[in-house]
């Protein structure tokens, strides 16, 4: 029986969380319908456009619990650009940002929060949506002009 009483749980959580992330982003101007992506790693997923930023909002099936994860590419590296430096310069940039984190993956620099879903609230929802949006916005044309390469995707 406890199988069972599990996977309802981890149903209503999805289905709940969907509705807050929905919520949110019809708050911040991003109506659901024309927000929703695709995505195959993910359980939902949807984009929110912010200046030269997009961020791709994904909830991610984990094995404890569901996670929300905000994630924009901020720029994408070529040849050009000197990949020590700009690292070092982003390891002190995560030092000042609060709740997310620069990160890599192949060329691309990206700025990512994620957090499980359980006891996930519209507040905290709506914060790690601005926050990411914004520090993803107020970086990319910076670490391009400083750096090289190009904004986003």
């Amino acid at each position: 029986m406890l199988p069972a009483l599990f996977a309802n749980q981890r149903e209503s959580n999805l289905a709940s969380t969907v509705a807050l992330v929905e919520d949110a982003l019809m708050e911040l101007g991003h109506p659901a319908p024309g927000s929703r992506v695709t995505d195959d790693g993910a359980l939902h997923a949807w984009r929110i456009p912010k200046g030269s930023a997009v961020t791709k909002v994904s909830l991610i099936n984990r094995s404890e619990f569901t996670h929300l994860r905000a994630c924009a590419v901020v720029m994408t590296l070529d040849v050009a650009v000197d990949r020590p430096a700009l690292n070092a310069h982003l390891l002190d940039l995560n030092a000042a940002l609060c709740g997310a984190a620069f990160a890599t993956t192949g060329d691309q620099i990206l700025l990512v929060a994620e957090r499980s879903t359980l006891d996930l609230d519209r507040t905290e929802v709506l914060d790690l949506f601005r926050r990411v949006t914004a520090y993803a916005d107020d970086h990319d044309d910076a670490l391009v002009a400083r750096f090289g390469g190009r904004v986003g995707e």
